[in-house]
């Protein structure tokens, strides 16, 4: 009587672990697999772009299948507040689900102001990297129309040139406050260096701390895997497209663009402040 329990119980057991493993197996073959996403930074960040940019990244974060991001960026930078803007949300997803950047051909100023928000900032050797610090355009104190009147002497103008430089310094040094407060303890070099606002290659901002890798998207894409505990995952390509009137400010990248198109100067730049990076060579 006991041997014949005890052989009912040991079947049950055994039937037990082949339900159990079968359970396994289907879910594995049978569930969609999490996902890992790829949203593109591409060209100018103008407050339009960003925008666009800002609403995809908040459905990521609102998608569960979503369970790591990377974001693939090539690009010089742009308006300030543009930047600022995906710099805050960027760490917002990342409180959510890990993070990590991968730079293209560049991430220079306020692309990789954005950059830094992530958890991890891969490179390829000769990515364009760095270019901290901020340009301004200043409007022209010349023009004179006698059809508009003023309320004070800078209503026009918006301030002085030294106003204009005090102001630069204060952006600079919010710059380089962010990249302190996401860096800070991976930086090899001091914030003196920094704010001086050169480029650099990709093997020399590893070594300086301002990139973690050097590898490809695909390296940093298996990353973000990694952080999110991902063994068995699926690439997904979620970046957003964009509406045709943006096309006028050509944000609509058609084809491959080398680090010398992306540092072009803006044609029609609008007086202002800029986390954008201009290649000095004409």
């Amino acid at each position: 009587m006991n041997r014949r329990l005890a052989l009912r119980g040991l079947l049950l057991a055994v039937g037990l672990l082949v339900l159990l493993a079968a359970g396994v197996l289907l879910s594995f073959f049978l569930l969609p697999a999490p996902q890992v996403a790829v949203v593109r930074v591409e060209g100018d960040i103008w407050g339009s772009y960003a925008t666009v940019l800002r609403d995809a990244l908040d459905q990521v974060a609102q998608d569960r299948a979503v369970r790591a991001v990377v974001l693939d960026i090539s690009s010089p930078g742009g308006e300030v507040t543009a930047s600022e803007d995906l710099y805050y949300q960027v760490l917002a997803l990342r409180r959510e689900r890990p993070v990590v950047a991968s730079i293209g051909e560049m991430a220079a100023s306020g692309a990789y102001y954005l950059a830094a928000a992530a958890d991890a900032i891969y490179a390829k050797p000769g990515s364009t990297v760095g270019n901290i610090g901020v340009i301004s355009i200043l409007p022209d104190p010349d023009v004179v129309d006698e059809k508009i009147i003023t309320s004070g002497p800078f209503k026009l103008s918006g301030g002085s040139h030294m106003d204009a430089i005090r102001q630069i310094e204060m952006l600079k040094q919010t710059f380089l406050a962010a990249i302190l407060a996401q860096r800070g303890d991976r930086l090899q070099v001091t914030p003196e260096v920094l704010s001086e606002g050169n480029v650099y290659v990709g093997l020399r901002a590893q070594q300086m701390g301002l990139v973690d890798e050097v590898g490809s998207r695909s390296d940093a894409i298996r990353a973000a895997a990694r952080l999110a505990g991902l063994r068995r995952y699926e690439v997904v390509d979620l970046t957003p497209e964009l509406p045709e009137a943006m096309d006028i400010f050509g944000l609509r990248l058609e084809g491959v663009k080398t680090a010398a198109v992306l540092a072009a100067p803006p044609e029609n730049l609008l007086p202002g402040f800029y986390y954008r990076y201009v290649d000095p060579l004409p």
